[in-house]
This record gives C-alpha cells, structure tokens and sequence, in this order.
C-alpha cells in the first residue's frame, strides 16, 4: 500500500517565516502533539525553531489513546530528559498545572536573569503543534476565556496572537503548522487517521483499509464490537485482497449486503467512528526503535 498525503496550504508558509521571527523573542517552547501518534505529530521543524532554548512537550487528548501507550511515551520523553506533561481533550483546569510547569522549566533562565538585577523576570512562550492536535482548546482553558477558536478539524487558527496567562507569562498561539513534505507514507497516514490533514483530499479508502489493517492487528476486539466480527475474522493479512475482504465482511455485517464495486458506504462508516472516537482508547504508534510501530 501506497500514500502519498501532502497539505501545505499557503497560510502555513507564512505562518512558519512569523513563528521563525517570533522564536527569537521566546523563552520557552511548548509543542502539543496528539498522545496518540507523539512521533507522527510532531513537528521536525520545532527543534529548528527553538534552537538550545527549552521545550514543553504536551501529551495531549490522552483521554483518547490507549493507556499502555501513553505510559511508553512518558518513559520515552523521561528518558531524553524532555518535559512532558499529558492532559486530556477538555483540558478542565489547567492554568495552575501549566504555570507551575513553565516555571519549572524556566526557572534556570529566571534565576540567571534575577542575578543580573532583573526584578520579575517576564516569561514569553511560543505554543504551537501541527492542526487538530487540540492547540486552540489548550489556549483556552489555559486563559478561562475563548480566545482562541476551536474544531474538530485542521486549519481553524488562522494568526498568532499573543495572550497574557499571569503578570509573569506571555503566550504566543501560532496557526496549525505542517511541514512542506511528508515522506514517510506511515506518518502521513497516522495524520489521516487523527484527521490532522483534511479530509476532503483524503483517499478515504486507502486510509480506511490501512485503519482497519492497524485496528485488526492491534485492537482486533474493538473492531469486532463495531462490526460484529469473530475470532475467525482475525486472520493474518498478507496482501491488499485479505484486507479488501475483511472490509466486505464488516459491510456484510454492517448494512446485510456485499457490493465490492461499492464500498462507500461502510468506508464512510468506518472513518466516522474512527475521526469521532467511537472505538475506544486507541494509539497508532509506540515509542519502538522505529518510533511508529509497537516493540
């Protein structure tokens, strides 16, 4: 199976050359990405931007991805002496946790700056994440009031703002940035199946199938409440046929008829469940060597 996703519309050309000018200024970089594909959703441009200045990793929408994995991540990021910090989708609360993690993090730079005769130390801090990865909601809850616009789907923050969480700190919210070119066939996926690229320029079958394929490896018993698959639906996939098959059993089961010139509909069925979270707690990644696959 072949993919070949590419979205960078022109907005986030021009909001990568503000974030590059607005890096200078910052003291801090809190990058949130989706806890159920950390590595996919991250963007590799980030470590360019913030230089040697220290990074914030949210682990965010954890309410949503499988807990064994989200325990992996937090290992994983522990383990490269990263800050992560995971929250869920609504964020209910925040503003204390945050300031007392910014200050954390910071505080080597505060200090410095106290010595220097600098009487409370302004903190300027740049949040930003790819699209859909629930930035706009985490602004909000984090200053109490709808600053930022919210959706389920990518490209709703349009500018950057700059927001006041408390008389020390000083936000900066960025657009939903991408990066011009997405090799990895795997990680172009995994955005499609959080819905971190459009859908409208999705080819939603090829996406469904490799949904199904992951789901059917990883989280078969999920898959078989929906569809009402058995144990013998289970198979082991070896090609695109077996997998086509499994799709025409879930739409036998599904709607009580088998078309295979016409699977729209239990592709359409299948993605609805999957980009509203019907299925329950999934991730499509862990913290292998590969950084995409479960060890």
């Amino acid at each position: 199976m072949t993919t070949d996703i590419h979205w960078f519309p022109g907005h986030m050309a021009k909001a990568i050359k503000q974030i590059v000018e607005q890096s200078k200024l910052i003291d801090l970089l809190i990058e949130i990405i989706d806890s159920r594909i950390p590595f996919s959703s991250s963007n590799p441009l980030v470590d360019n931007l913030r230089g040697s200045k220290p990074k914030l990793v949210i682990l965010n929408k954890k309410d949503l991805a499988d807990p064994v994995a989200i325990k992996s991540w937090l290992n994983y990021y522990q383990q490269q002496q990263i800050a992560v910090l995971p929250l869920d989708s609504k964020h209910a609360n925040i503003t204390k946790l945050i300031i007392e993690k910014i200050n954390f993090v910071c505080a080597p730079k505060m200090e410095r700056n106290k010595k220097r005769g600098i009487k409370n130390p302004k903190v300027k801090v740049l949040v930003i994440g790819i699209p859909n990865v629930g930035k706009s909601t985490f602004i909000n809850a984090l200053v109490k009031r709808n600053s930022a616009r919210v959706g389920n789907k990518p490209g709703v923050t349009k500018g950057q703002q700059w927001l006041k969480l408390n008389q020390q700190i000083d936000l900066v919210d960025t657009p939903g940035i991408l990066w011009p070119k997405i090799e990895d066939s795997q990680v172009a996926l995994n955005l499609a199946f959080t819905r971190s690229i459009k859908e409208d320029i999705l080819p939603k079958e090829e996406i469904c199938l490799a949904a199904i394929k992951w789901m059917q490896q990883h989280y078969f018993s999920l898959l078989a409440k929906e569809y009402h698959l058995t144990t013998r639906d289970n198979f082991v996939i070896t090609d695109e046929s077996d997998l086509f098959q499994l799709l025409l059993i879930m739409q036998q089961n599904r709607f009580h008829k088998v078309d295979e010139d016409n699977v729209n509909n239990i592709v359409t069925d299948f993605l609805n469940k999957l980009w509203n979270n019907k299925f329950g707690l999934m991730s499509f990644e862990f913290p292998s060597a590969s950084g995409t696959t479960p060890d």
